[in-house]
């Protein structure tokens, strides 16, 4: 049996997918029930690509009631991400109950067309194989197909609702860049969209005159989840806490806060604030959170961030950190040790990250902090 550049690629997609599958299943660190679902998500890509592999290659033609199995895989798609993107996002998920529903359409499918699949006969199976492989698929399967990527398109919609509120209560709790930031899950479900919808409008080349270059499309696609999955494991195995989060759940919006205090309450309530800012500098602490502030101020979190956000239009994550870019801004421009780096700038301040205190130096300023301190440096 021959095997082309595009059968290399496919297998090493699914070999990779193995591995991260096989490591997320036993990797200790943060949610074990996150690991799992993230897991069994792309657990699914790889069984599916595989009854997809061993069709393109013709193995199936032995054995044809073998083959389909894997056709109704991608309906774990969106349930997986969905579920992945709850379990990370929320502190008390628990996969039981009215959860296990989402899996429903996929037994419900599995078991038609399989039972189907194997009522019909050996010849049968080798005809409709053999249209598939040359691409004279049947308008069923399209429409069959068509809906499949809307379920999967619904789920996404709901993933990226759930991250939108996580953020907007996280910013609102957290000083942290590490617990706002999630842009990581955000981009993962990104792509995999983009995928699907390749994989879908590649599907439907079959019924245009391009039908010829479906299979040069779909070894692009599988070459850029190739480089997707092993950008995965590098960063993994660089930072193995990049699919954890903070265990702590955010407080609800405090938007939502009826402001029950006076005028005068909310200003005598934002000069205590600020006059605590600048004299305790509370900040220089890396993991303040909204609790620990209102502690220290002997009020309720949600009145302090309900003021933080009327008074000054700011959530707490803005408000706490744009002290540490003024006070950043200070020591690189008239510090008191001349040699003191960047890296002890940021620590110094109350970031623990240099990633956060770059993106958000250059956010507040317009410049990197090293532009800023060469362009400011006082001799």
């Amino acid at each position: 049996m021959s095997y082309s550049l595009s059968d290399i690629f496919f297998i090493l997609a699914i070999f990779q997918l193995l591995f991260i599958s096989f490591f997320l299943f036993t990797y200790e660190k943060g949610k074990r029930i996150s690991n799992g679902l993230l897991s069994c998500f792309f657990l699914s890509i790889c069984l599916n690509l595989i009854d997809v592999f061993l069709l393109m290659k013709r193995i199936y033609f032995a054995n044809p009631s073998l083959a389909g199995w894997g056709n109704c895989l991608p309906l774990l798609f969106g349930p997986f991400l969905f579920l992945y993107t709850q379990s990370v996002l929320q502190k008390n998920f628990v996969l039981k109950g009215k959860k296990w529903l989402h899996f429903v359409p996929f037994i419900l499918f599995f078991l038609g067309t399989e039972g189907y699949w194997l009522s019909r006969s050996t010849d049968f199976q080798k005809i409709i194989l053999n249209h598939i492989i040359e691409r004279k698929i049947p308008t069923s399967i399209y429409l069959a197909s068509s809906l499949i990527f809307l379920q999967f398109i619904a789920y996404v919609t709901a993933s990226l609702r759930i991250i939108k509120r996580y953020q907007l209560t996280a910013s609102e709790k957290f000083s942290e860049y590490r617990r706002t930031n999630i842009s990581w899950l955000y981009s993962t479900i990104i792509f995999f969209t983009v995928l699907m919808a390749v994989f879908m409008l590649n599907g439907y080349l079959g019924l245009t005159s391009f039908a010829k270059y479906y299979y040069l499309a779909f070894t692009l696609v599988i070459l850029a989840l190739l480089v997707f999955v092993i950008k995965v494991v590098l960063a993994t195995m660089k930072s193995p806490d990049l699919f954890t989060v903070a265990d702590e759940k955010p407080v609800s919006s405090s938007r939502s806060v009826p402001a029950l205090l006076e005028e005068d309450d909310k200003q005598k309530i934002l000069e205590m604030v600020l006059h605590h800012m600048a004299a305790r500098r509370p900040f220089l602490e890396p993991e303040l959170t909204l609790d620990q502030l209102a502690s220290q101020l002997s009020i309720r979190p949600k009145i302090l961030s309900h003021v933080i956000n009327e008074r000054l239009n700011q959530n707490f994550f803005d408000f706490v950190n744009r002290y540490r870019i003024e006070e950043a801004r200070r020591l690189l421009t008239n510090p008191p040790d001349k040699k003191i780096t960047v890296l002890e700038v940021l620590y110094e301040v109350g970031f623990n990250s240099k990633s956060s205190f770059n993106t958000l130096f250059k956010k507040h300023t317009g410049l990197t902090p090293s532009e800023f301190r060469k362009k400011n440096l006082r001799k």
